[in-house]
Parts: C-alpha cells; sequence; structure tokens
C-alpha cells in the first residue's frame, strides 16, 4: 500500500472534509493532526475518516476527539491491514441502521463488479429496504441512500454512457462480508462443495449468491439436493453461467430473483415455475438467456421490476397491478403490449419496437404519466421510414402527454425527412437527459 506524505495527507484529508486543501478551522488543527497521523499516511483510511467527518451533522471540537480517540495508535507505526479494519468499521459503525442494511446487500455481487444504480436500488426496494418515511417516491429515497454511501466512501461511484454505477473496495467487500457471516445476512456459494456447506448449516439461509467461475461449456453445474436447506430464501442471485436450476416452485418466499451472466453464448431458461413465486417482486435475466416465462402471470401482484429483454411475453403482463419497470421485447423486435395504456404504475419502460407499434399502443403510451424511463428501438430503415404518418403523430402526441419524463432514449435508424421529435410542441418539462442513438433530427424541441 503506497503510503502518503504529510502535506499530501493533509490535502486530501482537508479537501473531502472542507472542500478546500487550505480550509481547516484553526480549532480543528490540532485534532485534525492527530487523525492523520492515526492514518499512517493510507489514502483509503484518510479518504474513510474524512468522509465520516464530512458526514456529521454537527461539526465539533467534541465529535471530532471521540472519532480520533477511537482509532487505535498502532496504525500510525505501522500500518496494517487489521488497523485499516478498524478504520473502515468505525464508519461502518457511524452508518444509520438504513444504510446499514443497503451496504450489506453489496455483498451479493462477485468483487470487483460494476453495479448499476437503478438496478441495485430496485432490489434495494424489493427487500424491502427503502422506507418512505424519508420520501413518497422510493426510488429517490433510493437513489439518495446510494449518494449517501458514495458521499461517505463507503462505495466508489463509476460515471459511464450508460449511466450511474458504484464499485466495491476489495477491502470493504471484506468488511462487509464479515459483518454478513456475523449477522447470516447472505450466504455465497461458487461450487458444488459450497452448496454441500450451506446444506449441513444450522441456520436459514436469507439470501443466496451464486458466483460462478466456470463457463457454459463445462459440465461443471450446481447441485441442488440442498435445496430443503434454501427453502426460505428472499434472494437467489446468479452471477455467471447457469447450466440448471432448482425446482423454482419449492422457492415460495423469493422476493429476488436474478441471473445475471455476461457471457456471449444464449441459452435458453426454463422460468414458467415463478407463476407460484407469489412474494416476487423483482425478475431480471441477463441478456444472455432466453427467458421462457409462463403464460399468465396476473398472479404475481407485489411484481415491481420485470427486466427480461430476451424472453417469451405472458399474454395478460397489463395486469400487474404494481409493476414500476418493464424492459421486454428487445431482441424479439416486437411492437409495445397493445393495452400499454392500462399500465399507469410504470416508471421505466425499455425495450420495444417503435414502428412495430400499432396506433392504439403508440396512443396509449401517453397515459403513462408516471413514466420517467422511455427507451424505445428501431431496427430496421426501411420499415421504419414506412411508418405512417399517423403513427409518427401519435407518438409526439404522447411524449407531449408524458409530464414526469426525465430520460428519453430512441435507438436505431431514421430518415431525417420525418422530423417526430422536432414536431413536439410541449415536450416534457422534467427531462434531463435524451439520447437519439442513429437517429437523424433536424431541430431540437424547445
Amino acid at each position: 500500500m503506497k503510503l502518503l506524505s504529510s502535506e499530501d495527507s493533509r490535502k486530501l484529508f482537508t479537501s473531502r472534509v472542507f472542500g478546500s486543501e487550505n480550509k481547516c478551522p484553526a480549532n480543528f488543527e490540532e485534532v485534525s493532526n492527530e487523525i492523520l497521523k492515526k492514518c499512517g499516511g493510507l489514502p483509503l483510511a484518510i479518504i474513510t475518516i474524512a468522509s465520516l467527518l464530512a458526514s456529521r451533522r454537527e461539526r465539533s471540537r467534541n465529535d471530532w476527539e471521540n472519532i480520533q480517540n477511537s482509532l487505535g495508535a498502532q496504525f500510525a507505526i505501522n500500518p496494517t491491514l487489521k488497523g485499516m479494519r478498524s478504520i473502515l468499521n468505525l464508519s461502518y459503525m457511524n452508518l444509520p441502521l438504513h444504510l446499514r442494511t443497503c451496504f450489506l446487500y453489496l455483498a451479493m455481487y462477485p468483487e470487483d463488479y460494476v453495479i448499476e444504480r437503478d438496478d441495485l436500488v430496485r432490489k434495494w426496494i424489493a427487500e424491502g429496504f427503502i422506507s418512505n418515511l424519508h420520501g413518497p417516491n422510493l426510488e429517490d429515497v433510493g437513489i439518495s441512500y446510494f449518494n449517501e454511501l458514495v458521499n461517505r466512501s463507503m462505495i466508489q461511484r463509476v460515471m459511464t454512457y450508460k449511466g450511474v454505477y458504484c464499485k466495491v473496495h476489495d477491502m470493504m467487500l471484506d468488511l462487509i462480508l464479515s459483518k454478513c457471516a456475523e449477522d447470516n445476512f447472505n450466504s455465497v456459494a461458487y461450487t458444488s462443495e459450497d452448496m454441500t456447506r450451506l446444506r449441513d448449516c444450522t441456520y436459514k439461509i436469507h439470501r443466496l449468491s451464486l458466483i460462478s467461475r466456470v463457463d457454459r461449456t463445462t459440465n461443471e453445474t450446481i447441485s441442488w439436493t440442498v435445496l430443503d436447506s434454501i427453502s426460505q430464501v428472499r434472494s437467489l442471485v446468479w452471477f455467471g453461467a447457469c447450466k440448471s436450476i432448482p425446482h423454482l416452485s419449492q422457492l415460495k418466499y423469493i422476493c429476488v430473483l436474478s441471473f445475471e451472466d455476461r457471457s456471449l453464448i444464449r441459452t435458453r431458461l426454463d422460468l414458467t415455475a415463478i407463476s407460484q413465486m407469489f412474494q416476487l417482486r423483482y425478475l431480471k435475466v441477463s441478456i444472455y438467456y432466453y427467458a421462457m416465462l409462463p403464460t399468465e402471470i396476473r398472479g404475481l401482484v407485489h411484481l415491481d421490476t420485470l427486466d427480461v429483454p430476451c424472453g417469451s411475453i405472458p399474454s395478460d403482463i397489463e395486469h400487474l397491478p404494481r409493476l414500476s419497470n418493464l424492459t421486454m421485447g428487445l431482441y424479439e423486435g416486437i411492437g409495445l403490449l397493445e393495452r400499454i395504456g392500462i399500465m399507469e404504475s410504470l416508471r421505466t419502460l425499455d425495450g420495444f419496437k417503435l414502428e412495430r407499434s400499432s396506433l392504439e399502443a403508440l396512443e396509449g403510451l401517453g397515459k403513462l404519466t408516471n413514466l420517467r424511463n422511455l427507451k424505445l428501438h428501431t431496427w430496421d430503415d426501411d420499415e421504419c421510414n414506412l411508418l405512417e404518418k399517423a403513427k409518427f403523430d401519435a407518438f409526439a402526441s404522447s411524449i407531449c402527454k408524458l409530464r414526469n419524463l426525465k430520460y428519453l432514449q430512441i435507438k436505431g435508424n431514421h430518415d431525417d425527412k420525418d422530423d417526430i421529435l422536432g414536431s413536439v410542441s410541449d415536450p416534457p418539462a422534467l427531462i434531463e437527459e435524451m439520447y437519439l442513438i442513429s437517429w437523424k433530427i433536424l431541430r431540437v424541441p424547445k
């Protein structure tokens, strides 16, 4: 671990706490020096403690001295992993309780995994970690929790062209895993041997993360002889190759079910049994699977997120009363659902093909007044350019009605002779981001 000089340590500390390298008040100079000595020049220690101090509502010398006294003096003399861990633990113990559960949930992800913010927040919501006591909109509250963890340097924000992500430092992940083990918060399995160990454990498994270290070309599979020991599981998240899955009908308490594979081999995944998972709130399947869903799912009355970009579409999907986030049809090239207009709880809609949508569906789009994120696609130049003017007008009219829309993305091919978006006379006032990918536009709406 490379150590910083005294001067660089002070600059890093004061810029994080006070917003400037040379802005430390005189009455905090002495205690700041003592804290920096105990950090031993280690950047992660300095950032973590500085972020903790910056997060305090009231800044008092007495409070800082309490933090200083909580740090072991031996770390300044001999910076070790054990000493660093004590500093990270101090930051964890100073987290509000509502942030601790959200923070511990990061144990569900593999090391060095880049985690999408919005997806993480939806899992928090499905788990019941987000309370409306902090605001009426759960996603907004969840994002504020995420930002607070970033501000406290518990996670690292990662900005990409796709959106906001985060990563967890290796040492922070070690702390998370140890806390999870103490509290039986979650379990992680890499092999069939790990699953056997879980079978023999005496405690109930609440959350299970399966992290496969093999690809789909191998013959290794996870043994599901431990099914009885995970029958109470609330979250089952699978990273990597998935060649066999348990009998899902026996997992009646599942709230979160996710298959997140980033390989390039698309295989079928039979999920027809989810129709019996009546507590399910969140379902995500990677684009590298073709998900076979049941023909009817209206019994899943708690389902909030259905993120299945490649798979069959249930016939009664419009009747899910709490569905807020829907991603489907991305690779089948299908249009908007005919009765999309009755899905008024939707906040995110992604994956459907614009030019294959009916006039009724495009008009119904305008009834989704709670919609905040809209992503539509066009694939075929000729087919898109043959779209009749009535459909173009219906789409433009519907966009004007989406008064809560913040994010709009249209991806695909479109000739500039029909300036759809340029003709939008009264665009949503709350729009923050608009992405037109391979889509020509003659003028930007006012």
